[in-house]
């Protein structure tokens, strides 16, 4: 699938009924130790990679029994979705691949979820190609330092 620009791997997997619904984003985990020996696990987890943020584009009919969940799990197609993160204004670059600002400076800041979104795996660092540079957010940052809001896919890696 290819959309502003970005082609975005898509694949089939099951979500909970209420996830059940396109535009619902998600970030992949790890799978948990229930979902390893189920008959489904190759079909659901299995495709989905760890840290990357997805998108329900599309819902099934067909639904399963889940022992995570406890109750029905919906067939839908997902694909990566684009994250918004902030990297240093002299790295903001569209089609740039950079590592986006990811820490936690222990102030109270409008920034916080972009320095710390729940897609960064916090010991790991994190790739992201840039799509889009949306805007100067330096007077924002209590930190002081001079950022950007950029829309992006992370890159595997992440």
């Amino acid at each position: 699938m290819v959309e502003g620009g970005l082609k975005r791997h898509e694949v089939v997997t099951f979500v909970g009924d209420v996830q059940a619904k396109v535009g619902f984003r998600f970030v992949a985990s790890q799978p948990p130790e229930v979902c390893k020996g189920c008959k489904l696990f190759l079909a659901c987890m299995s495709k989905l990679r760890p840290g990357k943020v997805y998108e329900v584009v599309e819902v099934k009919d067909k639904e399963h029994f889940c022992p995570l969940y406890e109750g029905t799990v919906r067939v839908v197609k997902v694909a990566e979705a684009p994250v918004e993160a902030l990297v240093k204004s002299n790295l903001a670059v569209e089609g740039a691949t950079v590592e986006p600002v990811i820490e936690d400076c222990g102030k109270k800041c409008a920034l916080k979820p972009y320095c710390n979104p729940e897609w960064a795996d916090p010991g790991k660092k994190a790739r992201l190609k840039i799509n889009r540079v949306c805007e100067d957010v330096s007077d924002k940052a209590i930190c002081g330092k001079k950022l950007k809001k950029v829309i992006g896919m992370t890159v595997d890696g992440t």
